[in-house]
C-alpha cells in the first residue's frame, strides 16, 4: 500500500460580501499571497455549511482592502450569495518559500511562547497587522501579552519544537 502524500489547504482570505449582480466576490485578504493569484488558478472555497466549492480564477483586482474576486463559476448573485463567509484555500505547496527568519502567520500560530529564561507566557493566539511591525498576541487564561515582531524582541522561532522565544523589554 503506497502512503499518500497530502498538500494541507491554507485559508488566504475571506469572502465578506458579494460586488455586482454578476457573481462577484468582495474578499478580504489573510496576508499578501491574495495578490499573486493569477488568471485560470484553482481555490478552494470552504463554505460556512461544511461544503466546499473549486473556483476558477478569472480575474482578481485590489480594491483598498479588499479584492474583487471574478470566477468563473459564478454568473449571479445569487451563486455569489451563497459563499459570503467561506474562507478561499490554496494549497500549502502553492505559497511562495520564505527567508530563513521568515514564517507565515499559519505557522506561528498555536506555538508556545517563553522568555529567555525558559518561563512559559502562553500560546501565541493571534497576530495584529500594523504599519511597522506585527504584534503577536500571546494568552494563557486570562492573562494576555502583546509581544512586537520584531529582532530585539523575538529572538528564536523553532517549528520543529513548535516553540518561540521572546526577550521582553523591561516594561513587561
Amino acid at each position: 500500500m503506497k502512503a499518500m502524500i497530502v498538500d494541507p489547504s491554507l485559508p488566504i482570505g475571506k469572502v465578506v460580501k458579494t460586488h455586482g449582480l454578476r457573481g462577484h466576490l468582495k474578499v478580504l485578504p489573510y496576508g499578501e499571497t491574495f495578490s499573486t493569484l493569477a488568471a485560470e488558478e484553482k481555490i478552494t472555497a470552504n463554505l460556512p455549511d461544511g461544503n466546499s466549492l473549486t473556483l476558477t480564477v478569472a480575474e482578481i483586482r485590489p480594491q483598498q482592502k479588499t479584492f474583487l474576486l471574478i470566477s468563473r463559476e459564478l454568473g449571479t448573485v445569487e451563486e455569489a450569495h451563497r459563499l459570503v463567509g467561506a474562507e478561499l484555500c490554496v494549497p500549502e505547496s502553492r505559497l511562495p518559500p520564505t527567508e530563513s527568519d521568515e514564517f507565515y502567520w499559519y505557522q506561528l500560530i498555536g506555538l508556545e511562547v517563553v522568555n529567555t529564561e525558559g518561563e512559559k507566557l502562553g500560546t501565541l493566539e493571534e497576530i495584529i497587522e500594523t504599519g511597522s511591525n506585527d504584534v503577536y498576541v500571546v494568552r494563557q487564561g486570562r492573562e494576555e501579552i502583546l509581544v512586537p515582531a520584531i529582532e530585539e524582541v523575538v529572538r528564536e522561532v523553532d517549528l520543529q519544537r513548535r516553540l518561540m522565544t521572546v526577550d521582553l523589554p523591561e516594561t513587561y
